[in-house]
């Protein structure tokens, strides 16, 4: 019964995937239609234009000096009294740096006295806890 009942189904997974891919092809095709096919660019390096491949897209754009800086940091935070909730393990968190905000889903530890890190489920009421997340690196103390 179980092998009748799922080996031998209408549609697999691919076949759904399949579906999927069309859709998207679709609407992709949609929501293009009205652009032109041909743009210009110019300024480009020979090495791009023998590399090039129409298949995949192009996106145009740049990063500032300190917006390449990313990677894992240390934070040590303590909830604001004013702030009634308590942050859970995945919650997404907001981070204002100078002019940059970014949001990062941090994990929340404490360090034990033997120097073992703990990771918690919720942020501490009243004490300083650590939290280890994705983020832009930013010089410290700010």
């Amino acid at each position: 019964m179980f092998d009748a009942e799922y080996d031998e189904g209408e549609s697999t997974y691919f076949d759904d995937l399949k579906g999927e891919m069309q859709k998207q092809a679709e609407l992709n095709c949609a929501e293009f239609e009205d652009q032109d096919d041909e743009a210009r660019i110019e300024n480009v390096p020979c090495k791009f234009v023998q590399n090039f491949d129409p298949h995949y897209p192009i996106i145009l754009g740049g990063l500032g000096n300190s917006e390449g800086n990313v990677g894992y940091v240390q934070m040590h935070l303590k909830k604001h009294r004013w702030y009634k909730k308590i942050l859970k393990f995945q919650d997404p968190v907001i981070f204002s740096v100078g002019w940059r905000s970014f949001q990062t889903i941090p994990l929340c530890y404490i360090e034990d006295h033997n120097g073992r890190q703990r990771l918690l489920k919720y942020t501490t009421q009243y004490m300083h806890c650590r939290k280890w997340g994705f983020a832009i690196f930013w010089p410290g103390w700010s």
